[in-house]
């Protein structure tokens, strides 16, 4: 204690409290403040008694926002931005072994730290895509530098690694490591979370938007009045690009694995859909377009789907693939090619440097995000699951029964 004229003040030293203590903040000589963390309010309820009972009345605690049990609860993101608040260890879904969806079960990771050029942010939640799923089988693993720990897009806040960027609420495309409480992405990659889209919806964007845009519209070479053909209509990339299309003037037709499924495409904004268990998409493609054929492809399916997406495209059309769910080999009609002049590209996000994805963050924000912000579109979300549930997340993705994107609630 130290007496100033009579009267005698605790001094923090006498607390045995240090500045860097997770549950209490030294506001200044003559006070404390004392600052609950979201993991063990109750410990600190009792650290409140035990000061009472030593120092009785000569502590005060401030009146303001405080809550019934007379503690001050922190703004949101007040701390979070200090790497000091920040714990070592995280909950994280990170595999031992390919498998099912068995293998996706909660485990202690560290939580990551960022090098030059990247943040820290604290997940809200996290996007499931069908790379994950192929990153669970085996069949995917993660480029060199990315973590074990699946999830490519994220929506959270900034709670590290840029000081003037610290509470902000982003969302992020990632290389890796979004099934997790923490998470580091480039800070190129990290977009803010538009308008009054919620966390949830903020994380279905970063994955569908950038693969969409940049096979689309960059590759594909789609402009306002063309018609172009997606596969998979209801997925996730399907969605978005039903949203993006019908938002820059395109016509889009989609192909859907039943008529339920067909009849949301066209609620969400779709042209035509397809049933391609009952329909030869082919045939459908020449009858909407009267012979002429689309201008562009999307194709996640591959294998024998390629020549008969040939087969759609008119001349100078564009072949953009994107994934391959029936097989990576595929016989080409050479002649068709030829004789329509047609381009066969694809391409792949996740290895690619940061610089271009941020160059492609940077136009979406530009072309895309003052839309979403407006609210002329929002994504389309299916279903969430906790965190500790990724396995019903992947079996629902593995039974293909979604329409939209399935999220995975982290906080």
């Amino acid at each position: 204690m130290i007496n100033r004229g009579g009267d005698l003040r605790p001094h923090p030293l006498d607390l045995r409290l240090e500045r860097l203590d997770p549950g209490v903040e030294l506001v200044h000589r003559q006070g404390i403040e004392v600052l609950p963390s979201e993991q063990d309010e109750r410990i600190v309820g009792l650290v409140r008694e035990k000061l009472v009972q030593v120092h009785g009345g000569r502590i005060s605690l401030p009146d303001r926002a405080v809550n019934p049990k007379g503690l001050r609860r922190r703004a949101f993101g007040a701390r979070r931005g200090r790497m000091d608040a920040i714990p070592d260890k995280m909950i994280a879904i990170d595999p031992a072994a390919a498998g099912g969806p068995e293998v996706l079960q909660p485990v202690e990771r560290p939580v990551p730290r960022p090098g030059p050029g990247e943040l820290l942010i604290r997940v809200e939640a996290a996007g499931v895509n069908r790379p994950d799923v192929m990153q669970r089988l085996g069949f995917y693993p993660p480029p060199p530098g990315a973590p074990t720990i699946p999830g490519l897009e994220v929506a959270g806040t900034i709670v590290g690694g840029g000081e003037a960027r610290l509470g902000e609420r982003v969302c992020a495309l990632v290389a890796g490591g979004g099934y997790a409480e923490y998470c580091v992405a480039p800070a190129g990659q990290c977009l803010p979370v538009p308008g009054d889209l919620t966390m949830i919806e903020a994380a279905a964007l970063p994955e569908t938007f950038f693969t969409v845009w940049t096979n689309l519209f960059q590759r594909g070479g789609a402009k306002a009045g063309d018609t172009v053909l997606v596969h998979g209509g209801t997925s996730g990339i399907g969605t978005a690009a039903i949203l993006l299309g019908k938002l820059f003037g395109l016509t889009v037709v989609v192909t859907a694995g039943s008529a339920e499924k067909c009849a949301r495409a066209l609620e969400i904004g779709a042209a035509h859909a397809i049933d391609y268990r009952a329909q030869d998409f082919v045939a459908e493609v020449k009858r909407i377009t009267g012979g002429a054929g689309v201008a562009a492809v999307l194709d996640m399916v591959g294998g024998d789907y390629v020549p008969r997406n040939l087969a759609c495209l008119a001349e100078e059309g564009r072949h953009v693939s994107i994934a391959a769910q029936r097989g990576p080999s595929v016989e080409i009609p050479i002649w068709d090619v030829m004789r329509k002049r047609l381009v066969l590209t694809g391409s792949t996000l996740r290895a690619r440097p940061a610089g271009f994805k941020a160059s492609l963050a940077d136009e979406l924000r530009r072309e895309v995000w003052p839309h979403l912000e407006s609210g002329r579109i929002r994504p389309v979300i299916h279903s969430t699951f906790p965190l500790a549930d990724a396995a019903g997340a992947h079996r629902l993705m593995d039974s293909g029964e979604h329409v939209g994107k399935i999220v995975l609630e982290v906080a």
